[in-house]
């Protein structure tokens, strides 16, 4: 969600360098990387020259889109994710969110009403503040909890598929 980001957002390569080091931002910016080879074997062309921004009106557009029309929130979530990864929009725009809702099939007076309401901004707040606090730090974030219990196993990021496979691994045969 990035609470704590400044309305202008952040450079997205100096953000990861940041936070992750040289290497990582190497990584990301090879065209093997991947979240690229991932995203391309699903139609996904990452934009790499999005900016980092506060995404909490993103966040209140679907949980108002939850419960006011269910029906379409898969939809809403597809549009704000290909605003956002793919063409480098910004999700803290209000006409931004405003055209994925009419995008996804809903009425763009609704939307711009629960936006403007303020509406769900404690209980996003509050979920992410009891995310942080388990750990997570950024998205996605897995969690699997092992099949004949035990502590769950957790990691962020996109890893690669051995990492994966080998967490998987320990969680069904705990």
């Amino acid at each position: 969600m990035n609470r704590g980001t400044p309305k202008e957002g952040y450079d997205l390569k100096q953000y990861l360098e940041k936070k992750y080091g040289p290497a990582a931002t190497a990584r990301f910016s090879s065209p093997d990387n991947p979240l690229d080879v991932a995203g391309f074997k699903c139609g996904i062309k990452f934009n790499k020259e999005r900016r980092i921004v506060n995404t909490l009106d993103g966040h209140r557009m679907v949980e108002w889109c939850k419960h006011a029309h269910p029906e379409s929130h898969d939809a809403l979530m597809e549009k704000i994710f290909c605003a956002y990864f793919e063409q480098g929009k910004d999700l803290s725009d209000y006409a931004v969110l405003l055209r994925c809702a009419v995008e996804a099939g809903l009425n763009a007076e609704e939307a711009k009403g629960a936006l403007e309401s303020g509406e769900f901004r404690q209980d996003i707040d509050r979920q992410a503040t009891s995310w942080s606090q388990q750990g997570v730090n950024g998205v996605p974030f897995f969690i699997f909890e092992p099949a004949g219990g035990g502590k769950p196993l957790a990691f962020s990021g996109a890893q690669p598929v051995d990492v994966m496979i080998d967490v998987l691994g320990r969680v069904t045969t705990a």
